[in-house]
């Protein structure tokens, strides 16, 4: 019963007061704006960091097709640390009103994922192999390309989902 006014609280749409006027969401749950923009985005990334990692003999469509993967991976990370951070909101969507609190809270998640994912999948037989121009993290083996991917491409992700979701009051 308390998960199911939980979540109750979590997808509650509505008004709420944005900057001394009134602030509409409307429209899907931004949770699917979320997955839409950083499917894009994200693969859009992925394929710019390409000379960050070795690829060794894959060919085009290889290449393309693990950065839909992975761009997939994204999207999913980052929208469950979007719902991450809407629990005990008391309110949803919270990008209405950008509270900073929320937004580290998501940035945090995303972080911490990443983080524990690179460090699981560099080297190993599934994952992959930085290349001699990936930055590392100072004291870690954790490459810094991905670290600010996930500072970037989810900020830009929800300011394009609040974009989608706010009109006028």
């Amino acid at each position: 019963m308390a998960m199911a006014q939980a979540w109750n609280r979590m997808v509650r749409l509505g008004s709420y007061k944005y900057g001394g006027s009134e602030a509409v969401w409307r429209g899907a749950h931004p949770a699917l704006w979320i997955a839409i923009f950083v499917g894009l985005i994200a693969f859009a990334w992925e394929m710019f960091q390409l000379p960050f990692y070795s690829t060794g003999e894959l060919g085009p469509a290889e290449v393309a097709y693990r950065c839909g993967l992975a761009s997939f991976g994204d999207a999913g990370i980052m929208v469950a640390a979007y719902l991450g951070a809407s629990l005990e909101n008391g309110r949803a969507p919270w990008i209405v009103q950008w509270p900073i609190s929320r937004l580290l809270v998501y940035l945090a998640i995303g972080l911490g994922v990443t983080s524990a994912v690179e460090l699981l999948a560099v080297g190993a037989d599934w994952g992959w192999t930085y290349s001699s121009l990936m930055p590392l993290l100072p004291g870690t083996k954790i490459g810094l390309v991905p670290i600010i991917m996930w500072v970037i491409v989810p900020s830009a992700t929800l300011w394009l989902a609040r974009r989608m979701g706010v009109g006028p009051g």
